[in-house]
């Protein structure tokens, strides 16, 4: 498919496209009382971060996988914490580099979570306003991890995810780095059009459940819609019992 008419960098902001990524500190004790979880932290929940890394990598890269998406059928289950926690594990890899993407337009929440400065980022390279590199965070000490924000736009992010410069934008960072691996934080499934405007963009998802709240009936139809998009798993959020097995 030819490019070539579209630009993801306005003509007067190309000069500004090199420019290093923002930084920003991450409140690590402020972060943990929101159940982020760093690579290097021991306990049950770190354990089972590393083991998703490990078991999502091995099919990843088995099936060359670029571009995966994070999702829920509801809101509350806990994707984008999921998306963050797990971004973090992935970037602990050696050889490897994550972005992590707020592509949940309506009700965008990683920077709220991380503590990013500013929220502007994806809502406004989709509109042209700025080029990929002026979205960019990272946050200090995690070389291999950039984080991209948005700002909310309501229901007006169907027709933003649905134009062109959506699907160029997520070539752009399919293709931009050889070892990266681009995690999209997703609206729930089942409450806007905007994943199933997305999924044939995506490599593959991630679907998140949370224990005594996503109902049966609504996983079964969120499998169903997204059935084009090759599964890589499930997370099953607030166990009401886990494996307190030591080794």
């Amino acid at each position: 498919m030819d490019h070539s008419a579209l630009s993801l960098v306005p003509p007067q902001r190309r000069a500004h496209t090199s420019a290093p990524a923002r930084t920003f500190t991450l409140d690590r004790e402020s972060l943990r009382e929101r159940r982020v979880i760093f690579p290097d932290e021991q306990s049950l929940a770190g354990d089972a971060y590393r083991m998703l890394r490990t078991q999502l990598l091995q099919r990843v890269r088995q099936r060359g996988a670029r571009v995966i998406g994070v999702a829920s059928p509801a809101d509350g289950d806990g994707k984008t914490l999921t998306a963050v926690n797990l971004s973090l594990a992935l970037a602990a890899e050696p050889n490897q580099t994550i972005l992590l993407v707020d592509m949940d337009l309506r009700r965008p929440n990683v920077a709220a979570l991380l503590g990013i400065p500013e929220p502007r980022g994806v809502e406004s390279v989709l509109r042209g306003e700025i080029g990929v590199d002026e979205a960019l965070w990272r946050a200090e000490g995690l070389e291999r991890l950039a984080f991209m924000p948005a700002a909310p736009l309501g229901s007006s992010s169907s027709e933003l995810l649905a134009g062109e410069r959506t699907r160029t934008f997520l070539q752009e960072l399919r293709t931009r780095y050889a070892d990266r691996l681009v995690v999209l934080d997703l609206p729930p499934v089942l409450l806007t059009d905007d994943v199933l405007t997305l999924a044939p963009l995506l490599d593959g998802i991630l679907l998140v459940i949370a224990e005594q709240r996503t109902r049966r009936e609504d996983l079964q139809r969120t499998q169903t819609l997204l059935a084009g998009v090759p599964q890589l798993g499930s997370v099953l959020n607030r166990a009401t019992r886990s494996e307190r097995r030591a080794y």
